[in-house]
């Protein structure tokens, strides 16, 4: 089982210096896939979708497809 796993970023956000992003990680969908290669197309189709939005409110997103394993064992 895969799931896909988030990072988001959101640019001009904080009282920091506004070249510095504010970011979350480790979010993921709770959606599991039974392969990786479903997870990777189901990823691509998910940030075709949501690209042009997210660059018109300045917020950036890396996703990947991860095991329960590699989620269940990160400590944040």
């Amino acid at each position: 089982m895969f799931y896909i796993v988030s990072t988001i970023c959101f640019l001009g956000l904080s009282q920091f210096p506004s070249d510095l992003p504010m970011c979350f990680s480790q979010g993921f969908i709770k959606f599991g896939f039974q392969t990786k290669e479903e997870c990777l197309i189901k990823r691509d189709a998910l940030i075709d979708m949501v690209d042009e939005d997210l660059k018109t409110r300045r917020i950036h997103m890396i996703l990947y497809c991860k095991s329960p394993t590699y989620i269940e064992e990160t400590n944040v």
